[in-house]
């Protein structure tokens, strides 16, 4: 009997490599057949030929369409997951409706979108939203076939340091600059250290910001490095839903230290795996008075519960 399979779609190259993590889980999922296209460029030759047909103003959707048509003829799915944000393109959609019913179709979303999204719905299957407010939101459109999943995190990216040197003790936060972040940060009387583009903007007495942006795997060892990650929600891609960083920080063996979100009751213990704040006072009380979490045990509930093999785990056992 063949093992399942799965094909992922999504953007190679992304920042937050949301794609290359649902990949890499074909490491412990050895009884899962995981492919995957990415809808910018496979590889290096592919993206020099898009180039040169953008240049000859000659149409992407279709050459892209064709590779996604071959690709599913080789790899014969079960599922097809579609991963992020994408308003897809008819000859994108008419390849993926050859592809049922044999294949499943999901498209599993983490951003704000809008009325364009209803021109896919009816070849997809199931619609999964990392932030549960999305829910109404597509019903409101006319999507019904919605459910709710947190993102996940890459276990072979984030995990604790092998050994066991002195954590920093100061806040890091590690993110976009967006306007509601930058105005919470300034009201924080407590050490925080900042990275990420932008962040030259950010004034305070308390910060020390690093205004460019990093690596994976430099996140990664920051998080190694650091006792508290802190997370504030961007208010530009999502209203309650949990970004990476929230579960990325905790497999690495930091303690969260969360902006309040209903969100985050579906996914922990927020009395025992993290801590969380609803105002700038709030944050600063608590960082002073150092409530007691053990690192371990949510760690070890991160890497069992919230992996991006676990998450695959859940979209292919999904029946509605």
């Amino acid at each position: 009997m063949s093992k399942p399979s799965i094909l992922v779609l999504g953007k190679r190259g992304g920042i937050l490599q949301w794609y290359e993590g649902l990949l890499d889980a074909k490491t412990s999922l050895t009884d899962v057949q995981i492919d995957g296209f990415a809808l910018n460029h496979n590889n290096w030759h592919e993206r020099i030929l898009k180039k040169i047909l953008k240049l000859s103003y000659q149409n992407l959707d279709h050459y892209t369409a064709k590779l996604l048509a071959r690709k599913i003829q080789n790899t014969q799915p079960d599922i097809i997951l579609i991963a992020d944000l994408f308003y897809l393109s008819l000859p994108l959609l008419e390849v993926l409706q050859h592809a049922k019913p044999k294949a499943k179709i999901y498209h599993w979303i983490g951003d704000f979108f809008d009325e364009r999204l209803k021109f896919s719905s009816p070849i997809i299957d199931q619609f999964f939203f990392t932030d549960s407010s999305f829910l109404d939101d597509a019903r409101q459109m006319g999507i019904d076939q919605v459910a709710y999943l947190p993102l996940g995190f890459n276990p072979t990216i984030f995990y604790p340091p092998k050994n066991n040197l002195t954590r920093k003790d100061a806040l890091l936060f590690i993110g976009a600059w967006s306007e509601n972040r930058q105005a919470f940060l300034q009201q924080i009387q407590v050490p925080v250290n900042v990275y990420g583009k932008g962040w030259d903007k950010l004034k305070s007495d308390y910060i020390t910001a690093h205004p460019h942006n990093l690596g994976l795997s430099q996140v990664a060892d920051l998080y190694q490095q650091y006792k508290y990650v802190l997370n504030i929600i961007n208010h530009n891609n999502t209203r309650i839903g949990l970004n990476m960083r929230c579960f990325e920080a905790i497999g690495a063996g930091a303690i969260l230290v969360t902006e309040y979100s209903s969100d985050l009751l579906h996914c922990f213990n927020i009395e025992k795996d993290l801590i969380y704040f609803n105002n700038a006072a709030e944050l600063s009380g608590k960082m002073i008075s150092k409530p007691d979490i053990d690192t371990q045990a949510s760690c070890n509930k991160a890497h069992s519960e919230h992996s991006y093999a676990q998450r695959l785990i859940t979209i292919s056992s999904y029946d509605g």
